[in-house]
């Protein structure tokens, strides 16, 4: 996605963001040489899937153009807006924190539209997506809440669908492949910590911002806080209560391990 320069009042803010775009595309292209493949923003190249769905990728990627025509998807698909701002930061966070352990991924453009998911982790050990993500750009008001409503009745229907989602084979190369029962989380930040987490952002893999880490605490408190109330209900499907397990465990540790760029 192409930037206009601003004026001066909007300087800082414009450099900023171009360094977090430069740290996703950096970041993209080491998932790359792994065969992971993403575009240049992070998300998941729907072509490289032309062969596992002969005549459908060329139609999806239709519909999710035909899809930006109405204005809710224009006002969510510009880069200035909250939502795809802090879609960029949790991607960001989330591979500087998770990259070790974990692909992760924004989701095809399908995914996002169709199936409300935004990020993807991918587990390395097991092969498995054990988590996804639907960012929204506030913490109050009726968007907020319709997303809230939206994450629960997905993860008691089974969880999240990703038609373009990721695994590993029996030599644990990736594998592209349809996934189900991902459980999903919502991610919600409020406009004024999503421009303050921009820019305090440290374009570097190995380096961190003191408020980066404090992000990173609050996305993986707030995801922990989901999976004990999701673990409230009985009747979840046994795929998806594995996978909560599993991103539980990682969590768990991850709290019991020194901070990254310290």
């Amino acid at each position: 996605m192409s930037f206009e320069k601003p004026g001066t009042e909007n300087l800082e803010k414009f450099e900023s963001i171009k360094e977090l775009e430069h740290f996703i595309k950096g970041a993209a292209e080491r998932c790359r040489n792994e065969s992971v493949p993403l575009s240049n923003d992070g998300s998941i190249d729907m072509l490289a899937y032309m062969d596992i769905y002969p005549g459908h990728v060329e139609d999806d990627l239709r519909k999710v153009r035909e899809g930006k025509t109405n204005a809710k998807d224009i006002h969510e698909e510009q880069l200035g807006r909250d939502g795809e701002k802090l879609e960029m930061l949790a991607y960001a966070i989330f591979a500087k924190n998770l990259g070790e352990n974990f692909v992760v991924a924004r989701s095809a453009p399908h995914d996002d539209k169709i199936n409300g998911v935004d990020t993807i982790l991918l587990d390395r050990k097991t092969g498995k997506l054990v988590c996804a993500f639907d960012e929204v750009g506030d913490t109050t008001g009726s968007v907020y809440n319709d997303k809230l409503e939206k994450v629960q009745r997905c993860n008691r229907d089974g969880g999240a669908h990703l038609k373009y989602g990721l695994g590993l084979d029996e030599e644990k190369k990736i594998k592209l492949m349809n996934v189900r029962n991902v459980p999903l989380f919502y991610i919600a930040l409020p406009k004024d910590r999503i421009n303050k987490g921009i820019a305090e952002f440290i374009p570097e893999a190995e380096r961190q911002s003191d408020f980066e880490k404090k992000l990173f605490a609050y996305f993986t408190a707030t995801i922990t806080q989901q999976i004990s109330g999701l673990e409230l209900y009985g009747k979840l499907h046994p795929e998806l209560k594995e996978k909560l397990s599993a991103f539980k465990n990682m969590v768990s540790a991850l709290e019991k391990k020194p901070e990254k760029g310290k």
